[in-house]
């Protein structure tokens, strides 16, 4: 089997398995629905683009289908606020993102009409090929930039009003972005060679390109059957402290009330050790904020600015202390660690496993055989 039919068996492969997550996506009944049909959208268009290596003996057809590339990382883009914002609405702006595949599709359009050799002549022109790909990869590195922004404001959002779950969210997006990263010059470089006559790299390049998007695929496929938390999304009105500051002009200095922000921590810590809010694996920094009676703003400042911590971290701790303080005492060893970190209000075992290792050194096995 030489390298063009081993390239085809596995895009055969990789364009069946997108088809049928794809499938599921577009059908599964979930309250994420448009994230999961964003991403559908986005595996789709992956499939349609390696699908182009079927279609050699149908040369409108191929062209054609090379347009949609000008999709591929705006519905990454799109489905990426979708999953990272609960309250995310696709809207007509969003069109947008839409504009340079309609006017690439244009210019097809007319060569096909203008031209007496169609298609075909377009095809082959050096010029047109180069054009085609600059514009490509400059769209590609100014949205992954501009994921990258939007993945650092949802961490940032995510640990200052949220407790439930972990960034995995956020990790998961990351590694993605990642490799589309590694990807980007592989592509730069097969595409150099499509109108050169290297036609044994450029396989080689294709090869390397397809099987990235199997071992994707299937990775997707993984994920979303062991990890459903990974949709869910947080509410892009939040803002982040640094935000907040800036809308309202607050300085932080030495002329603060320091007395009364006293006052407020001493409060908020009794509270926490008396009431034990954080029990709750859904706790929010709003919740909070009604319990105590007071604005989420001036919660999310007292506990981000002066005690110094994420409101993730400053809720965790109570539930890693509280913990501890289980596994230290020996007439509830019949108590799994998996109880244990659901009573102290955690909802994942590994997300429990990691801060507990990473608060007092040791698993949370291995600190109950030390006590």
């Amino acid at each position: 089997m030489d390298n063009y039919n081993i390239l085809q068996l596995i895009a055969l492969i990789t364009v069946f398995i997108s088809i049928l997550l794809s499938f599921f996506l577009f059908t599964v009944k979930t309250k994420n629905t448009l994230a999961n049909r964003l991403f559908g959208l986005f595996i789709i268009l992956c499939a349609t683009d390696i699908s182009g290596l079927f279609l050699s003996h149908y040369l409108n057809l191929l062209i054609f289908s090379k347009t949609f590339t000008f999709l591929f990382v705006p519905s990454f883009f799109l489905y990426v606020l979708s999953i990272s914002y609960s309250n995310f609405r696709l809207k007509y702006k969003h069109l947008f993102h839409a504009i340079p595949f309609m006017l690439y599709f244009l210019i097809l359009v007319t060569f096909l009409f203008t031209d007496k050799n169609g298609l075909e002549s377009y095809y082959f022109k050096k010029t047109e090929w180069i054009f085609f790909v600059v514009i490509l990869k400059i769209q590609t590195f100014l949205y992954i930039i501009s994921i990258i922004l939007i993945l650092r404001k949802y961490k940032n959002v995510y640990l200052e009003n949220y407790t439930s779950g972990s960034t995995n969210i956020y990790k998961w997006l990351y590694k993605i972005i990642f490799v589309f990263i590694i990807t980007l010059p592989i592509t730069i470089a097969k595409d150099s060679l499509f109108l050169s006559n290297y036609d044994n790299i450029f396989t080689w390049a294709s090869i390397v390109l397809v099987s990235i998007a199997l071992f994707m695929f299937c990775w997707f496929v993984l994920k979303a059957l062991y990890n459903p938390e990974l949709f869910r999304g947080i509410d892009s009105n939040l803002q982040t402290v640094e935000q907040i500051q800036k809308q309202e002009a607050v300085q932080f200095n030495e002329t603060e009330n320091n007395t009364e922000i006293i006052a407020q921590i001493h409060y908020l810590k009794k509270y926490m050790i008396e009431q034990k809010p954080y029990l709750n694996s859904k706790l929010t920094l709003q919740q909070l904020a009604i319990q105590l009676n007071t604005d989420a703003r001036e919660l999310s400042i007292l506990i981000n600015q002066h005690i110094g911590q994420h409101f993730f971290d400053f809720i965790n701790e109570y539930r890693l202390k509280k913990a501890m303080q289980i596994l230290h005492n020996s007439s509830k060893k019949e108590l799994s660690i998996q109880q244990i970190l659901y009573d102290v209000g955690f909802n994942s075992k590994s997300s429990f496993n990691t801060a507990f290792k990473k608060y007092t050194g040791h698993t949370p096995t291995e600190y109950r055989k030390l006590q």
